[in-house]
């Protein structure tokens, strides 16, 4: 049975006629009596089946004929699409005494018209019933109904020729109105009659003696006549007789053979076409399943099993039971299509379910709704371990660790730029900005998010379809408990691979598991970290999107809470990553120093590494500014951790000593400041010019000016970028710089104490 069809019950709401006999044609009447006459799948008249003689017109209108129903009942219908349904009128069924030469719809018993001396007589059985009492009720009393005369005596009658007879009955049928008086003179005319019918054989003779006379004289004439033909015949008559009948037999026999054959041939025939038309409904049922399925309608191909079912599962005839097995076959080669079909994967939501509801209408053994679910987890599975796959491949071919580098050339605006991989060497003209090629690693983060989105939400949907009891039979509480557990494990077990995969690909310190098992999920090169830095904030979005996609389908908080994990993870990783680089960055910086002096009362010389230092530190903040804070409900501030609480003010200091080394190279007397950082990538013909570099003495003097600046404009601004950004322990980041100002100062007078006077 196909459920989810959500229809009302049946109700029956009006009958015509609401009382008869058996065989009674009744009109049923009321709202949603079955949308077919393969949806009804019972009909009961006073707790009578009914449905073989059910004829369905429409879900408001059906006709039957009533059983062997008495006393009053409920008209009760089932319908596949609603179940059992409820009634609001009744109907009282009774039986009415038939004649020998009335029409009837079932069977009557006529032996008990007659009484065994009638039966031994050849004569005609009396039509009409002569009152025994012998008076006439001619009063104007009302006649009682016959309705009412079964209501006071359910088990008998009022005809004096069935054993049941009812007196009172009888009484008050015919003689309602009879006085004590006539009761008695009826009494007695009854005695009366009884006693002639005692003495009804003598009296009998004596009133017809000249009859029997003349019946004697009659047969001793005819008996005379007899024997003088016996004499005439020389023999018995009876034997010619005998002769001239077999002869007239065997002739009749040679005359009508094949006429008689071909009369027995006709019956048979006529007999299976009786019997084929009476169950057309059995025997046509292969040929119907195969067009039905050919047509898609598996509905009614469900529909037609259960009714065969309920009417031919116990036949013990043979024809039946080997037509109901080649239904039984055809119905098991559908089972097997269509769990194939649904294992297929994937597969639309609403195409599994309907499928399911296949199945299950089908009763097909087994769980088809738990396999289902199993083979959509190892299919998400498999298609994870799939994207891998072919991006490590992809990395492994591009032969090297660094993503490839591109030229973009902006066109005008509106219009889509474009991008073509250039030599390290090349020529760049001014519109022309270097980048990276989209990773391998971030490109497989993107694809592994798009399957687990995609697919996820759907089986999530599904389960909960099974544990509801959409997808089959009501799982009972205890079982229902153990397979919730159960489903949960297969959402765990995809949610684990995928975030296993991602950290073996972007944090592989963080994987616990066997070595075995890291090489399944992994199998990528070791890659240098400023490959894919500039790239995490953008991973960090993807992680952070599947977190909250999960959240809104309802995902449970121990399913959300492995992504959530991995996303503060990632973010962990994120910042680390952005500090470290731009640690990089500033100590590059004393290669980017033009020593061209912005001169200054209260700061006094100074050039422009302080305001590169600090849009360095500023840029690395803003990329940070989204990673940092909550994306939404369920995240929570990246600082709330106590052991990251204690490594950000490490990682400040870090970038804080890095402008401090490159100040200090500055101080240095052989250190070569002529080059420049962008020189070793994009060729020697776009190097910045060699520049002029001032004499040790000076550039002491300039590298404690730019100091001083740090101290007095720069470090306030980025101590109040950090504070706004949650940055623990703000205070100690500048007591770090001022300390790193101080060694500055004090290399500053060592180096002028060395100087020639």
């Amino acid at each position: 049975m196909v459920r989810g069809s959500a229809a009302d019950p049946p109700k029956v709401t009006g009958l015509s006629p609401k009382e008869g006999p058996p065989g009674t044609k009744i009109t049923i009447r009321g709202e949603n009596l079955g949308i077919s006459a393969q949806d009804v799948l019972a009909l009961r008249i006073c707790e009578v089946e009914c449905l073989l003689s059910m004829e369905w017109v429409s879900s408001s209108k059906i006709i039957a004929r009533t059983g062997s129903c008495k006393g009053v009942g409920d008209v009760i219908l089932l319908t596949k699409s609603g179940g059992i349904g409820t009634c609001t009128v009744k109907f009282r069924g009774f039986f009415v005494q038939t004649g020998p030469l009335q029409e009837s719809a079932v069977w009557v018993d006529e032996a008990k018209l007659f009484d065994k001396v009638q039966h031994r007589r050849v004569t005609s059985p009396l039509m009409s019933q002569e009152d025994p009492l012998g008076i006439s009720d001619e009063a104007t009393h009302r006649r009682i109904q016959e309705a009412d005369l079964l209501d006071m005596f359910p088990n008998g009658t009022g005809d004096l020729h069935y054993s049941n007879f009812e007196p009172r009955w009888f009484l008050l049928e015919n003689h309602q109105g009879a006085s004590f008086d006539d009761l008695k003179a009826g009494l007695t005319h009854l005695q009366r009659k009884e006693v002639q019918k005692l003495e009804g054989p003598e009296s009998f003779v004596k009133e017809n003696l000249d009859s029997f006379t003349e019946c004697l004289t009659t047969l001793q004439s005819l008996q005379g006549m007899i024997l003088s033909d016996q004499k005439a015949s020389a023999g018995n008559l009876t034997d010619n007789t005998e002769t001239y009948i077999s002869d007239a037999l065997s002739k009749a026999v040679d005359l009508f053979q094949d006429v008689l054959k071909r009369r027995e041939k006709a019956d048979t025939t006529r007999n299976a076409l009786n019997v084929l038309q009476r169950f057309k409904f059995l025997f046509s049922l292969p040929g119907s399943i195969e067009k039905n399925i050919q047509k898609g309608d598996i509905e009614i191909v469900i529909n037609d099993f259960i009714r065969a079912k309920s009417l031919f599962e116990d036949s013990q005839v043979n024809i039946f039971k080997n037509v109901y097995g080649d239904v039984k076959q055809k119905i098991l080669d559908l089972r097997q299509k269509l769990l194939h079909k649904v294992l297929q994967m994937p597969g639309t939501l609403e195409e599994q379910k309907k499928l399911l509801g296949y199945l299950n209408g089908l009763e097909t053994s087994g769980n088809p709704a738990w396999q289902c679910l199993s083979r959509y987890q190892d299919w998400i599975i498999s298609a994870l371990y799939n994207c891998k796959n072919n991006h490590v491949k992809l990395e492994q071919q591009s032969g090297d660790d660094q993503p490839e580098l591109v030229r973009t050339t902006y066109s005008t605006p509106g219009m889509p730029a474009s991008a073509t991989p250039v030599s390290v060497a090349s020529n760049m003209e001014p519109s022309v900005t270097l980048r990276y090629l989209t990773p391998q690693r971030v490109l497989f983060l993107e694809e592994m998010t798009e399957i687990l989105l995609e697919h996820l939400p759907d089986m999530n949907k599904l389960g909960q379809a099974y544990l509801a009891g959409e997808l089959g039979k009501t799982v009972p509480f205890v079982q229902n408990k153990e397979s919730s557990q159960e489903f949960s494990l297969l959402l765990q077990n995809v949610l684990e691979v995928y975030c296993r995969m991602l950290r073996v690909a972007f944090l592989p310190g963080t994987v616990k598991v066997p070595a075995r098992e890291q090489t399944e999920l992994g199998g990528w090169q070791e890659t240098r970290l400023e490959a894919y830095t500039d790239w995490l904030p953008h991973c960090v979005r993807c992680v952070r999107s599947c977190y909250s996609s999960l959240r809104g389908i309802d995902m449970s908080e121990q399913h959300s809470a492995i992504v959530q994990q991995l996303a503060s993870d990632v973010r962990t990783h994120c910042m680390v990553a952005l500090f470290l680089k731009a640690a990089e960055e500033v100590k590059e910086l004393h290669l980017q120093e033009s020593w061209l002096l912005d001169v200054d009362d209260g700061t006094g010389a100074t050039t422009t590494l302080p305001q590169q230092y600090e849009n360095i530190v500023l840029e690395c903040l803003q990329i940070l500014q989204d990673v940092l804070s909550p994306s939404g409900p369920g995240e929570q501030m990246i600082f709330a951790s106590k052991a990251l609480q204690k490594d950000v003010p490490a990682l400040c200091i870090n970038l804080l000593q890095a402008f401090a080394l490159a100040l200090q190279r500055h101080t240095s007397k052989n250190t070569d400041i002529t080059g420049h950082k962008l020189s070793s990538q994009i060729g020697e013909s776009h190097a910045l010019p060699n520049i002029e570099v001032p004499p040790l003495d000076k550039r002491l003097l300039i590298v404690l000016a730019n100091c001083n600046l740090c101290m007095t404009a720069v470090l306030p601004r980025l101590i109040e970028n950090f504070e706004k950004h949650g940055f623990p322990d703000t205070q100690g980041i500048q007591q770090c710089f001022r300390r790193i100002g101080f060694q500055v100062q004090e290399e500053y007078e060592t180096a002028a104490d060395l100087l020639p006077r």
